[in-house]
Order: structure tokens, then sequence, then C-alpha cells
């Protein structure tokens, strides 16, 4: 089976009938919309989208869609991500959707997060950079505000944010504490936010087109 279908169908057993659901962004959460829109729990719940193209995708399937501050919470939030480690930080953002991602995130009871067996790497960041949500203005000066942390930093080339901002993908130019990078970034007037998933609880579903594990 499709690795990112059959994680998919096994994120569907955390969710019940009433509940208000998370729904994230990126191709293996856009598997878990779809998944979601074919099941008898689509009428029974409403979801949160973490992104425009999340939110078109859900109410092209069915799915009703509410908006996040009309909701006190949220019971389950499922999401993809770009890479986990084995401390289980969270590596998200290659779509560029991080914020919106994370809002969601922190207002959810429950956070899975559905990958396939390549995204387990032995540290974030591995393959991949860390994204930083940048606002236009001053975003030259905010680049070089990060590269003086010690990270190598480009913006990407046409590309927007649902909320209007830049993405400039960071690399850091040798092995650091997560937690206060992720805290020194953020102090820098100009950004946003991070693709660095840090903390908290969550249950990390892992798929090898054969069977599904939560990773611990």
């Amino acid at each position: 089976m499709d690795k990112k279908e059959q994680v998919a169908k096994e994120a569907l057993k955390f969710l019940a009938q009433g509940n208000v659901v998370g729904l994230g962004s990126g191709t293996t959460a856009s598997k878990f919309i779809s998944v979601l829109g074919s099941s008898s729990l689509k009428d029974k719940i409403v979801g949160v989208a973490t992104s425009l193209a999340s939110e078109k995708l859900a109410r092209d399937v069915g799915i009703k869609i509410v908006d996040i501050d009309s909701v006190d919470w949220i019971d389950v939030t499922v999401d993809g991500a770009d890479e986990v480690d084995s401390e289980l930080n969270i590596l998200k953002g290659g779509g560029g959707q991080l914020t919106r991602e994370k809002k969601v995130r922190n207002k959810s009871k429950a956070y899975i997060v559905i990958i396939s067996d390549e995204k387990v790497v032995p540290r974030i960041p591995h393959k991949f950079p860390i994204p930083v949500e940048v606002i236009h203005f001053g975003h030259d000066t905010t680049k070089k505000e990060l590269e003086a942390l010690g990270l190598s930093c480009r913006y990407r080339d046409d590309f927007i944010t649902d909320n209007g901002n830049l993405i400039c993908d960071c690399t850091p130019t040798e092995k650091v504490d997560l937690q206060l990078l992720n805290q020194r970034i953020k102090e820098i007037t100009g950004v946003v936010e991070t693709g660095l998933f840090l903390g908290g609880k969550k249950t990390i579903l892992v798929s090898n087109g054969t069977e599904v594990k939560i990773l611990k």
C-alpha cells in the first residue's frame, strides 16, 4: 500500500464524531484530507484548515470548514512533517505554511503527525533547511540578523505565504542547541515564526508501506 495512504487511514482512528479537526498542509496531510472526505466521519466533524490549499481540498471533498477563531479548541490536528528526529523534534514548513500550522497545533488537545519512514532522521535539520517566515519590510536586514546567528540563509524565489510573507530557508553552519536557536530567531524583529516544532505532546505515526508504527 502507498505509505501516505496507509498512514492517513491509520490517523482516522484518532478521530471521533463531533470533533473539531485541524487539517494540516502538504502532500501527506492532503492525503489524510482526501481519506477523511471518503470516510463516514466526513459529515460528523468540522475542520480547521492550516492553509488555503487545505481549505479548498477539504471543501472539495465535502468537509465543513470553520474559522479557528470560531472554536474554543481543536480536538485533534493531523499534519505531516518534513523531518522528525530521534528526540521527536519536528521540522515543518517546506510548503511555507508553518505559522498557520503552528497556530492550529497550539490550539489542539491532540496533535497527530503522519509521515513515511524516510522522513525519520537522526537530527533535524538533516536534508532540509529551517524555514523562517519573515515580513517584507526590512527583509534584507532580517536576513543579515539571521546570518549573524551562524545560519546560511536564502529567500525562496517567487514564494509568498498565505499570510503574505516571505520564507527564508536557513541552515546552521554547525551543530546547535535547537531550543536556543529557535528562541534567538524569534527574538529578531521581522521574524513571524520558524519551522521548528519542538516540545509539546504529540503522536507520530510512521508508515513503511507494510505497517504503521508509533515513533517513540
